[in-house]
């Protein structure tokens, strides 16, 4: 490939972007993978049998919720009963009239999730036998579906939670804690659809496809050892300051649980799709393409820096690519997310070279608690900076990426997606 006008890198990261949230689409996942036929719920490659007087359930949560519950209740038609989805805030389209929605908080809990909790709760408690709950899983449901036990406020885990997202622990650590302190997660809201079957269909937003992290893992049957929530806490230095309703439950020796029918887990999405997308994207533009990493992983600053010094070295042309999620450890006030701060830390070791750029994309629209879903950057982006007096080392001591990057019209803006299959990180080299 010959050496184009540089500024082209911005239309082909365009062309990477749409070709990965295209694969993340959570409408077509779930048509893919749920059918109905007379007698027979076909989930994935489980042919599931149905008695004519069944009844089907749903049950939807995470930022995909709208899109999953869409695509579901037309394949299922008239044989959907009765639903519940948990929506983020800003979703606005309708649902089918037989789906209750309620706009529920993320990354932290808030009165709609647990509106959302109890909502669910009500509506299993008349399922049968011969009856099935449909689950519909996706990045986001751990915050959008609550139900905590009881004695804890939503204050408190509000609080507790928010310290937790700070100390940039990774979500299997925060997902261990979430699970110790709700009736709904580690299999609870399987237990509360018994007896009747529960079919998850999922939208991984975890490393490895892991099921009993993904949304904490309301449909998986199996619980955490006895003091693993607190060990986490403590690892973190937030044991002794965490609410003592959270201390006191923590401290019970949970009940035993009933038993419950094994439920049936489908996963329709995950990460691994976004950077093959991106990966035969990134190859009909021309660029060898190579796959660092499908387990993307650590510190945001130091997985930007390490893949800019990569991209520095890398033939010419070639594309690389990372798929994963990123944390973290917020020492500062300022604004931004995982994917900025990736982006703005390679753009420090970039700064000068010639011919090379980097994109860091969430494929749920929002980096953090921003309007961004990431960045681009090349080697003029500290170049910018300089002119208008940024100093990118302070803005990133502070977390603070997002002004930086705005200043040099970096930030990337998709608006919420309606998906989330984790992050997207791509380096070009021309």
């Amino acid at each position: 490939m010959k050496r184009p006008e540089f500024g082209l890198h911005r239309q082909h990261f365009s062309f990477i972007q749409t070709a990965a949230l295209r694969a993340a689409d959570p409408h077509r996942a779930v048509t893919t993978h749920l059918r109905l036929t007379p007698g027979m719920l076909h989930a994935g490659t489980r042919a599931l049998p149905l008695n004519p007087e069944a009844r089907i359930f749903l049950i939807a949560l995470g930022k995909a919720s709208p899109a999953m519950t869409t695509a579901a209740a037309a394949q299922i038609g008239s044989k959907l009963s009765a639903g519940v989805a948990a929506v983020p805030l800003r979703y606005d389209e309708n649902l089918p009239s037989s789906v209750r929605s309620f706009a529920a908080g993320h990354p932290l809990p808030d009165e709609g999730s647990l509106a959302a909790g109890a909502a669910a709760a009500a509506l299993l408690r008349s399922t049968r036998n011969d009856d099935l709950v449909l689950v519909l899983i996706s990045g986001g449901g751990s915050a959008m579906l609550e139900r905590p036990l009881p004695g804890i406020t939503l204050d408190d885990l509000q609080h507790l939670f928010d310290l937790l997202l700070r100390s940039g622990a990774p979500i299997e650590d925060f997902n261990t804690v979430r699970r110790a302190l709700s009736s709904l997660k580690a299999g609870g809201l399987a237990r509360l659809a018994s007896p009747a079957r529960c079919v998850s269909l999922i939208l991984s937003d975890v490393v490895g496809d892991r099921l009993s992290m993904i949304a904490s893992g309301p449909t998986v049957l199996r619980r955490d050892p006895p003091g693993a929530a607190q060990d986490v806490l403590e690892r973190y230095e937030l044991w002794k300051i965490a609410p003592t309703s959270i201390r006191n439950t923590l401290n019970q020796s949970p009940r035993a649980p009933h038993r419950t029918p094994r439920p049936i887990h489908v996963i329709v999405g995950n990460n691994r799709m976004i950077v093959e997308a991106a990966r035969a994207r990134c190859e009909a533009l021309g660029f060898p393409t190579r796959i660092l990493s499908r387990r993307m992983r650590g510190e945001a600053s130091r997985v930007g820096r390490e893949l800019a010094a990569r991209l520095i070295q890398a033939p010419r042309p070639s594309a690389l690519l990372m798929g994963g999620e990123t944390t973290v450890s917020v020492q500062g006030s300022g604004s931004g997310g995982r994917n900025q701060e990736t982006a703005l830390a390679a753009a420090m070791v970039l700064d000068g070279v010639r011919h090379v750029a980097l994109m860091a994309l969430a494929t749920d629209g929002m980096d953090g608690p921003t309007d961004a879903a990431g960045a681009v950057v090349s080697g003029e982006t500290l170049g910018c900076m300089r002119m208008h007096a940024i100093d990118p080392q302070a803005s990133l001591l502070q977390n603070d990426a997002y002004p930086a990057l705005h200043a040099c019209q970096a930030l990337i803006h998709t608006g919420p997606t309606g998906t989330n299959l984790n992050d997207l990180v791509v380096g070009l080299a021309y």
